[in-house]
């Protein structure tokens, strides 16, 4: 289905809207391919208990926008909670304190630097201050980071007993073949069929199935809230990524542009909104 809006409409918009240094103030819903304002989207995503914005990492305007869905949903009377793939699960305790006042701003930066060492602090304080102001609890989603690296070099079957241990159930599941053609055919991967490239794809499930774990077990013991989860926009896809290890939860996600997706060939599997388009403008017509 084409947009609503007419091609001269639509290219103002996004002329006006997608520049850089502009706030992120509308989004690509999919399944109709209309252009939504901002409030809109929080909307329609608001019905649901896990809610995904997806990110690349260094955006600024990525994480405004995190920050506007959380207020958005906080003004709707909703109960919060964030789930971060920025920290491990062994932070969690550091979190709890942020959230009580009781972490002084020094000693959380370095908790965080530990976690998610390559993307200044900074991107994320609003965020962090919103949590800390409102006590929004933040929930560590992320797996162990040795384990991840060990998968990532010699395979999910080079755990020890003990290694599997710390992980949910079923983390350590075999990749499916399936899996492993969609990571070849999203992402443009030429060398796709050695016992590396599958590694890489066990390590990146194995963080999807972790993180998904936590997000039900938060879900399960507060089925009030709605779990607001910040992750990069290939964890928070919605095939193949940790929505699709949900199971029955109800989710809706909003994503930036990731590879292998464009305004044209991205689908409603994929995410509910994309939020900002560098592509070609007619890829939205046909």
């Amino acid at each position: 289905m084409r947009s609503s809006l007419t091609p001269i409409t639509l290219a103002m918009l996004v002329i006006l809207l997608f520049l850089p240094g502009c706030s992120i103030t509308h989004a690509l819903r999919v399944e109709d391919r209309t252009i939504v304002d901002v409030p809109t989207m929080i909307n329609e995503v608001s019905t649901v208990p896990v809610v995904f914005v997806g990110e690349l990492h260094d955006s600024d305007l990525h994480h405004k926008l995190q920050l506007e869905v959380l207020k958005g949903l906080k003004a709707k009377g909703k109960t919060l909670a964030i789930g971060m793939e920025m920290f491990e699960g062994s932070s969690q305790k550091a979190l709890d304190a942020w959230i009580a006042g009781k972490a002084p701003t020094d000693a959380f930066v370095k908790v965080y630097q530990w976690n998610w060492r390559n993307v200044p602090f900074s991107l994320y304080e609003d965020i962090f201050d919103f949590a800390r102001d409102n006590q929004i609890p933040i929930v560590a989603l992320n797996a162990p980071r040795e384990i991840v690296v060990k998968v990532s070099r010699q395979g999910l079957s080079s755990l020890s007993d003990d290694e599997r241990r710390l992980l949910p159930p079923g983390a350590d599941a075999d990749v499916s073949d399936s899996y492993l053609d969609f990571i070849r055919s999203s992402y443009g991967t030429h060398s796709g069929n050695g016992d590396h490239f599958r590694y890489i794809c066990e390590a990146q499930m194995l963080r999807n199935r972790v993180m998904a774990s936590r997000i039900r077990d938060y879900h399960h013991q507060h089925p009030e809230s709605v779990m607001v989860v910040i992750a990069g926009g290939g964890h928070a896809r919605a095939k193949g990524g940790i929505p699709e290890e949900l199971g029955r939860l109800a989710f809706k996600v909003i994503l930036p542009p990731v590879p292998g997706l464009t305004a044209k060939s991205i689908r409603y599997e994929d995410t509910d909104f994309l939020i900002d388009m560098p592509f070609p403008l007619m890829d939205l017509f046909y």
